[in-house]
């Protein structure tokens, strides 16, 4: 996806672009190609984004998402999609304040096998396993699960943060992570369909006292909060590719 953008180039914004686009110019080979034909734009400007596309396409091939990532506008990081490794994240607390409650689980889906992590257990190995990541998925983590996740593990991740109640909002779509999934036709098994953090809170509390059952329903509701992620930031793309 990034190998169909120039506005990471700068002084090229997005109409530069758009003009690029509306000469039947797609992507950085058929620019590379085509360019000296071009007159939609400056030949100074053409120039420019030759000379650049030389550096981008070395960065691309070494997989340097930090290049892009300092040059996009955040809010097109989601075109690095394909050039780092995802996470899709997301964790259930004892409450809504990282400074005075505490961190239950942290669900991490790199795409093909969820994990949970569990407060008591192995906790403390999430917080090693998210440094394996270029970037990160989560629904509102920007304000919730992230700056949790980094106060009690006492670390900064250095990573693009791709945060689907607001890339989500951008099409139309508003409210709980699960009242997204019932408008796009995304289902979760019965037996957890109607939890939410509430119950994920009474369900810990649960465990605590002895009750394993309610643990496995704890786990099994952070996993569909996870694997439904992924689900959701093809959606957005997929939408996002058709303008």
């Amino acid at each position: 996806m990034i190998q169909n953008t120039f506005s990471f180039i700068d002084g090229i914004s997005e109409s530069s672009e758009k003009k690029i686009k509306e000469a039947g110019i797609e992507n950085w080979q058929q620019f590379l190609d085509n360019h000296h034909e071009l007159d939609c734009l400056p030949k100074s400007k053409l120039d420019k984004i030759k000379t650049e596309l030389f550096f981008a396409q070395q960065a691309h091939e070494e997989k340097d998402i930090s290049y892009f990532k300092n040059k996009l506008k955040e809010r097109e990081h989601w075109k690095l999609k394909d050039l780092g490794k995802i996470a899709y994240v997301d964790i259930e607390t004892t409450g809504l304040s990282r400074w005075s409650h505490q961190i239950t689980t942290i669900g991490i889906y790199d795409g093909e096998e969820p994990k949970v992590y569990i407060q008591g257990k192995d906790l403390h190995e999430a917080y090693e396993k998210l440094k394996e990541f270029d970037i990160v998925v989560t629904f509102n983590g920007k304000q919730f699960d992230m700056p949790f996740i980094e106060h009690h593990g006492n670390y900064k991740y250095d990573v693009i943060h791709l945060d689907l109640r607001f890339l989500l909002k951008e099409l139309g779509h508003s409210g709980g992570l699960k009242n997204i999934e019932l408008q796009l036709g995304i289902s979760r098994p019965e037996d957890v369909a109607n939890v939410n953090g509430f119950e994920a809170v009474r369900l810990w509390k649960k465990y605590k006292q002895g009750d394993l059952q309610a643990l496995e329903k704890l786990i099994k509701y952070n996993i569909e909060d996870i694997v439904n992620l992924k689900d959701l930031l093809e959606y957005y793309i997929s939408e996002k590719l058709k303008h």
